[in-house]
């Protein structure tokens, strides 16, 4: 997940929360969204990059905040979805609670199946090319204990199972996910705490393949059919409240990750020629602290926060081995590392009048590699990228201004600025040089290109977004939204050619305008043009892809009080939109003109 494209790989530089537990795979750090069951969730709320320093890891671009659904009232939903690409769907939650309300459950099943669309452009494909199948399953058990008024337990425990076709017939992947937590919260007039407590375990496992220049035929690449990964976590928060304008948080959290990859690469004559294993441990902890404090008639509010994070990398290795003898062909391990990284926030919002706001707030925080950048090598099509074991953390340093006006009833604009400095920040670096890239991958597939994680010593992302809200009448509201992102490489010692070059896959301009509304008392519907300017899908800015603009609308409809059907259509115009170029002109598309229909039934 990205916001505000000031990522300069495709790692996450957002931290994702589900009722405070982090969601961002231990080995990769990505998020998994089909894993989240429709109704399971009732809120979400992203947190500013200069205000989520107090997050610590992963959170340098911001947060976003997942909350739960409240099992309040004995409740029974079942919702169907069915589509184009042979989509199909369901899914099926119950909740209960007890008649004193001290006991409540929730549980729920949720399964999807799709044949897919081809993700290669039409005058592309070969005999070997196929569909973006996908298939998942998942289900989520929760309980809420109240033994106290004042005194909540939260025990969950969930499933995820995912298999997706990447494109030829041996490309694929799949996960399963086991996610075990407890949230404990307890409740007084002036203090607020929580302790929670995690454990995830991940297992992954991919293939990818070489394709002949006519696509008439492929061998697998890369099988990498064993990548577990694994995290151990927890945290205690505490909040006091003065009740007269004046809150304190105090906490700390802990999380113990470990990773590996097993694979089997080169492939030669029918057989791979090496069996790889590599991987290693990380450890991140912090404690902080938050301070807020509002002004007479909250017209004023200030906030600052501290954080300090220990860090380390230990039992790091790679080991090669001919799969048929045995043989050992390199036995390396790295030296554990360990480190201390800060973090600071401050933010001011002032109210000039009842209609005009301003805020400002500035934040420095960090990023620490993933263990999949550190140990992982992955391949698409022809173009390898290779890990590193020595990738250093980022460092983020960031402002933003901002300005809220609500000018007229029912009309709101939000106008606001950013600016993030960004050291050694982790990029996919493109190797020029054959001998090098050579050793650093072992081999160049004909036509390909090798790339490696690397630090780049500096880039900069400037930016502004702009958002109006105007509710036209009681039935019929308008919003427009407009980002300008513009990033830079500004300094790279090891490579040259990157200096002025943007982030890959990171538009300058996007914009969303979108209408909503109620014509008929039980029907909703609505409508949305979403653009975005041209952009470059290498860090060398040679490889570039242009701007592109689609359409999407759709509706409920009440049918009875508690039946309701839904319908939209993505793509409307069916553009065909590139989302990626590979070194041999290989061109990807996103999806066509999509139609989905389903129901919502409560009992």
């Amino acid at each position: 997940m990205s916001l505000r494209g000031v990522g300069a790989s495709a790692a996450a530089r957002t931290l994702v929360l589900w009722d405070g537990i982090p969601q961002n795979d231990p080995f990769g750090g990505w998020v998994t969204w089909s894993r989240y069951a429709p109704g399971l969730l009732s809120s979400g709320r992203i947190v500013p990059a200069a205000q989520a320093a107090v997050w610590g890891n992963q959170s340098p671009a911001g947060v976003v905040h997942l909350s739960s659904a409240d099992p309040s009232a004995d409740l029974n939903r079942f919702q169907t979805l069915g589509g184009s690409h042979g989509t199909r769907g369901f899914t099926l939650m119950s909740q209960r609670e007890t008649n004193d309300a001290t006991l409540a459950a929730q549980a729920s099943v949720h399964a999807l199946r799709s044949a897919g669309f081809h993700g290669l452009q039409r005058d592309q494909r070969g005999v070997v090319d196929r569909r973006l199948g996908l298939m998942t399953r998942s289900a989520d058990f929760r309980v809420v204990w109240r033994p106290e008024n004042n005194l909540s337990v939260e025990p969950r425990l969930s499933f995820h199972k995912e298999r997706r076709g990447n494109g030829t017939v041996l490309s694929r992947n799949a996960t399963e996910a086991l996610d075990l937590s407890i949230r404990i919260t307890g409740k007084t007039p002036v203090l607020t705490w929580q302790g929670l407590a995690y454990y995830q375990k991940r297992s992954f496992e991919a293939v990818f393949a070489k394709v002949n220049a006519d696509r008439s035929a492929e061998v697998p690449a890369l099988d990498q059919f064993d990548v577990p990964g694994e995290g151990l976590g927890g945290g205690l928060t505490a909040t006091l409240s003065s009740g007269e304008g004046h809150e304190v948080v105090l906490g700390a959290d802990l999380r113990r990750l470990r990773g590996e990859t097993n694979e089997l690469a080169g492939f030669v004559d029918g057989a791979f020629l090496r069996q790889r294993r590599a991987g290693g441990e990380q450890l991140v902890g912090g404690i902080f602290i938050r301070g807020i404090r509002e002004g007479a008639a909250a017209r004023w509010s200030l906030e600052a926060s501290a954080r300090v994070d220990y860090w380390a990398f230990a039992d790091g290795l790679r080991t090669e081995r001919r799969p048929a003898t045995s043989d050992l062909l390199r036995d390396s391990s790295y030296g554990d590392r360990a480190g201390m990284e800060p973090s600071f926030s401050g933010a001011l919002r002032y109210r000039l009048s009842e209609s005009l706001g301003v805020r400002t707030s500035v934040a420095t925080s960090f990023r620490l590699p993933t263990i999949n950048e550190v140990y992982r090598p992955f391949r698409v099509r022809n173009d390898i990228t290779e890990a590193n074991p020595g990738l250093r953390p980022e460092r983020f340093d960031t402002v933003d201004l901002g300005m809220e006006w609500r000018p007229a009833p029912g009309l709101f604009c939000d106008v606001g600025v950013f600016h993030h400095w960004i050291g050694d920040v982790i990029a996919n670096v493109p190797i020029t040089d054959p001998s090098e890239a050579a050793s650093v991958a072992g081999f160049v597939p004909p036509g390909g290109s090798v790339a490696q994680r690397r630090n780049v010593d500096d880039a900069r992302v400037l930016g502004c977004s702009f958002k109006i809200r105007w509710k036209v009448s009681a039935r019929w509201s308008v919003l427009l939204r407009y980002l300008f992102s513009r990033s830079r490489f500004t300094k790279s010692v090891e490579q040259n050619e990157l200096e002025g070059k943007p982030f890959p896959q990171s538009p300058e301009h996007s914009a969303v305008v979108g209408v909503r509304g109620s014509p008929l008392p039980k029907l909703k519907v609505f409508a949305e043009a979403e653009i975005g300017s041209s952009q470059f899908d290498d860090p060398l800015g040679e490889r570039r892809l242009g701007s592109w603009w689609t359409t999407r609308l759709g509706g409920e409809f009440e049918v009875a009080d508690d039946v309701t059907i839904h319908a939209r259509v993505d793509n409307l115009f069916d553009q065909e939109i590139t989302t990626g170029v590979s070194s041999v002109g290989l061109r990807s598309i996103g999806q066509p003109r999509s139609f989905w229909m389903g129901m919502n039934w409560a009992f």
